[in-house]
């Protein structure tokens, strides 16, 4: 990432779209992207969990069913603004279902599939989690995108702590995107700014 002129590195983030259920909300995906849009993003990173994916206890919750078919649906409907970019991973949960049942590397295989579909502004980081160079010093600080496991805890900032505190020194991102909780939060554990970045 670059900085915009003034010395500012600006990007949006989002995740847990969960796009696919019944209970999807394209309507505050969209105004996010909106409001990046009139602030002058132009780059976007998901921290995972984009689509619903399948299982036995959601099939019940979902609008569209089968890899492809979500997956196409995505692609299809996931925001676009002129000039922007959207990065994103791959959670191990929801969208990474396929990828443990089917044996396919599902980010990839939904980076082609929008390819195919002439969207060129979304874009594959990794599974899991993807470091992101900010700036272009010699040694830039790092931006890490996540989508992490587990359960929520009895407060906000218990889980993004936890992670942070698992790091080596050497390992710290200077800023700590994460998905799966389903909550915003900021906290500052470490030197690093973990920010959950809630769920629409």
């Amino acid at each position: 990432l670059k900085d915009r002129g003034d010395g500012w590195i600006v990007f949006g983030a989002t995740a847990d779209n969960h796009m696919c259920s019944k209970h999807e909300r394209l309507d505050v995906l969209n105004s996010l992207y909106d409001i990046y849009e009139s602030e002058g993003v132009k780059v976007v990173y998901n921290a995972g969990n984009w689509i619903d994916g399948e299982a036995r206890f959601n099939r019940h919750e979902l609008k569209v069913f089968g890899m492809q078919a979500q997956v196409e649906y995505w692609a299809e409907h996931y925001p676009r603004r002129k000039g922007m970019m959207t990065y994103y991973v791959a959670g191990d949960d929801h969208e990474g279902w396929y990828q443990q049942r089917e044996c396919v590397n599902i980010g990839e295989f939904a980076q082609g599939v929008a390819e195919k579909g002439g969207r060129k502004d979304l874009r594959y980081l990794g599974y899991i989690e993807a470091d992101i160079a900010l700036g272009k010093w010699a040694r830039p600080a790092v931006l890490r995108v996540m989508h992490a496991g587990g359960g929520s805890a009895y407060a906000h900032s218990y889980t993004s702590q936890k992670i942070v505190e698992s790091l080596q020194g050497g390992e710290k991102p200077a800023v700590l995107l994460i998905g799966h909780y389903h909550k915003w939060n900021y906290d500052y554990p470490r030197n690093v700014h973990a920010i959950q970045v809630g769920t629409t």
